[in-house]
């Protein structure tokens, strides 16, 4: 019965983190600047790796509030597959707090 416990939240920890869109974070609307100002000045982006990531996923689900971060910047670069093993990353990271939410890590 544990075990069956167990896998239920652990699935459902994983739909909810690969749920489709991100309802907190909606797309910026694009900026109407003119061509010749939009085109001159390229706001500097940070390039992220998988472990930024793992890392925004392991802060969401500290939080309380694990959620798809899929669109979001730290992981959008990520293929599918690799999404879905930082997902895995941070629930295996965080096992026994879903097995046991009363225990401290």
């Amino acid at each position: 019965m544990r075990r069956t416990t167990t896998a239920f939240i652990a699935t459902g920890l994983l739909l909810a983190l690969t749920s489709c869109g991100i309802a907190d974070n909606p797309p910026a609307p694009p900026s109407d600047k003119g061509g010749a100002e939009a085109s001159t000045s390229s706001p500097s982006t940070k390039t992220y790796t998988f472990q930024d990531c793992v890392a925004l996923l392991d802060y969401d689900f500290q939080q309380g509030q694990p959620q798809d971060a899929s669109k979001a910047p730290e992981c959008a670069h990520l293929s599918p597959s690799d999404y879905q093993r930082a997902v895995g990353e941070v629930l295996t990271k965080r096992k026994d707090e879903i097995i046991n939410p009363t225990s401290t890590p």
